[in-house]
């Protein structure tokens, strides 16, 4: 029932959401509207509920939206194509929980980071799996062309081998790792945790975090675009009299460490590199 629902809504977004052909910023009607690529089974960042989009992320940005003006289309991609999407023009903004790396800083330009990142391994209670180093033999997902991944593909050496199975939506593994089709899903911790506590019969933990992913998580334009720029004076804007401090206490019901890129104008940062606060 529940990947039906999944599918349903990703229909329902593809049919609904994704009005324009074309991408980046387009005029409708006099009024501004910004073409945005998602993943929307992403939560708590981005996910759809009831037709519309809704998340820490949607929060964000449509708070942007409202102070500069603009309108929100949003259109629904695996995330895989939500990167390459923002790169061939389809939409000027990409969102998804994305983390600034260096390969995709060449082909994108990112805003300031609003949120500092980490990965974790999330696996069932019963499933036997207490350190990275029983790892071996079993099967692990990820979602395709992640972070998540590419540390499954490096841990190999070191934890392998086992299998890694490749997902267009994340959640996919985490209901397969639920039924027990896979033993583990390398995912964000912050959703991880999101679905364990909205999900509490699922029977998953997350009890191994991995302490050398740690990474700036930001908007993603358009090489070149100049909304990047708008954004960034808007979201600092925001960061500075506690608008995204709201945001994040709506989703995470706590406040974020005093040095979090939550409240602090933060330089776009590569993985594990973040500037002293």
């Amino acid at each position: 029932m529940k990947k039906r629902l999944v599918i349903s809504l990703a229909v329902l977004l593809a049919g609904t959401l994704s009005v324009f052909a074309g991408g980046g910023a387009v005029w409708a009607a006099g009024e501004k509207t910004i073409v945005v690529g998602v993943n929307s089974e992403n939560p708590p960042w981005i996910f759809a509920k009831d037709g519309k989009m809704t998340g820490f992320e949607a929060d964000l940005l449509e708070a942007f939206a409202k102070r500069a003006g603009y309108k929100i289309e949003y259109k629904s991609a695996p995330f895989a194509t939500v990167l390459t999407g923002v790169q061939s023009g389809q939409w000027e903004v990409a969102m998804s929980s994305i983390w600034i790396k260096k390969e995709r800083a060449e082909v994108m330009d990112f805003a300031d980071p609003y949120y500092d990142a980490q990965i974790g391994l999330m696996v069932r209670k019963d499933g036997g799996i207490t350190s990275f180093s029983q790892m071996k033999g079993k099967v692990f997902g990820a979602d395709t062309g992640s972070a998540n991944e590419s540390w499954l593909l490096e841990a190999k050496k070191k934890y392998g081998p086992y299998e890694i199975k490749s997902y267009d939506y994340w959640v996919d593994a985490a209901l397969d790792l639920e039924t027990g089709r896979i033993d583990g899903v390398v995912v964000d911790a912050p959703i991880a945790l999101y679905y364990i506590k909205e999900h509490p019969k699922s029977g998953l933990i997350m009890p191994l975090y991995i302490d050398d992913y740690h990474f700036a998580q930001a908007l993603a334009f358009k090489k070149g675009s100049p909304l990047r720029d708008e954004f960034n004076k808007v979201q600092n804007q925001m960061k500075k009299d506690g608008t995204l401090l709201e945001i994040h206490r709506k989703w995470f019901g706590a406040d974020p460490t005093k040095d979090s890129s939550v409240i602090n104008v933060v330089p776009p940062y590569l993985p594990n590199q973040k500037p002293k606060m």
